[in-house]
Formats: C-alpha cells, structure tokens, sequence
C-alpha cells in the first residue's frame, strides 16, 4: 500500500518539514478501553437500548446499571456469567461465587465514570439524583445509535445489550437499596 492508498502516511507526507509526525501505522492500536470515541459511543448505545422514559419527556437509566451494561457489552463473552448470577440469586452462596469477580471488574471502571463526567460536561447526559438523562445535546445518543445500526457497527455489543434484555438484573444485585 503506499501513501496515495494510507491516509496516515499521506497526512504524514503533508506534514512533513512543517511538522514532525511521529505515526507509524503498523504499531499495534491501543486498547479500545482507553479510546474515548469508543466508549461514548458503547455508552450511548447502552443508554439508548436501556434507558426508560421517566415521565418527564425524557429518559434515564440508574447510574449502576448503565455502568455494568456498558461494561458487559464491551465484554460480551461475560453476558453467560450474568445470566448465572441472575439465576443462582435465590441461592446465596452460589450467587456469592459468581457475582463477586464480575462485581470487582465493573465497579473498579474508572473510564466509565471519566467517560460519563465528559459526556455530562458536553450535555449529553445530566445527574438526576442516582440516575443519568438525557441531557441538552442528547442527539448524540441517537445520532450513534442511527449509524451504529444503519452501518453495521458495534454487532457484538448491540447482540450483548439486546441480550441483557431478557436477562432481570435486580437492584440488588448492583448493591442499592
């Protein structure tokens, strides 16, 4: 491929002696953890798919749910453990076993919480007590979603937030009262 064919080499070539780009477009990307596009747009979608109507001309989800949602769907091989979790609540000590590595991974996302303060400083989003709303610039959330679906992104996420559907998840569970 040369740089007529790779927009990161031809943009380098623009550069070049005004700048001093350091890309190289054969390292390894990074993680998409820690890509902020990335986790706006999973966080959108979880909203977007999850988020009631709240008899106020909006819609919010509890913050607890939104951030275990979107960490599942970032992690869709998870969807089973919660489903057993789900199941196994009635019994104590087998919800214990399988609650408790799941509870460590997405209560400990700090991302998600940096990602949910960006998206409330762009209005996007908006506290309302213990939940997330919409916010003055929600459109976002349905601009992602429209491309998201219209353009085929996001499948394994989109199959694990559908999934989390049919699957009770209890307030319980996310430790509130």
């Amino acid at each position: 491929m040369d740089a007529s064919q790779n927009p990161l080499r031809l943009l380098a070539e623009l550069l070049s002696g005004r700048a001093k780009p350091v890309i190289n477009p054969e390292r390894f990307a990074p993680s998409a953890t820690y890509d902020l596009a990335y986790r706006m747009a999973i966080t959108s979608l979880t909203f977007r798919i999850h988020a009631k109507a709240n008899g106020e001309n909006s819609t919010r989800i509890a913050a607890d749910r939104l951030k275990l949602y979107q960490f599942l769907a970032q992690r869709p091989w998870l969807v089973p453990t919660i489903k057993s979790w789900a199941e196994s609540r009635k019994d104590a000590q087998l919800s214990m076993l399988s609650s408790d590595r799941l509870r460590r991974g997405y209560l400990g996302d700090v991302n998600h919480d940096n990602v949910v303060s960006y998206m409330i400083a762009r209005g996007i989003l908006k506290w309302n007590g213990n939940f997330l709303e919409e916010g003055n610039n929600s459109q976002y959330i349905e601009i992602i979603y429209s491309e998201a679906i219209e353009r085929k992104l996001f499948a394994s996420e989109l199959a694990a937030l559908d999934s989390l559907r049919s699957i009770r998840i209890t307030n319980e569970m996310l430790g509130e009262p």
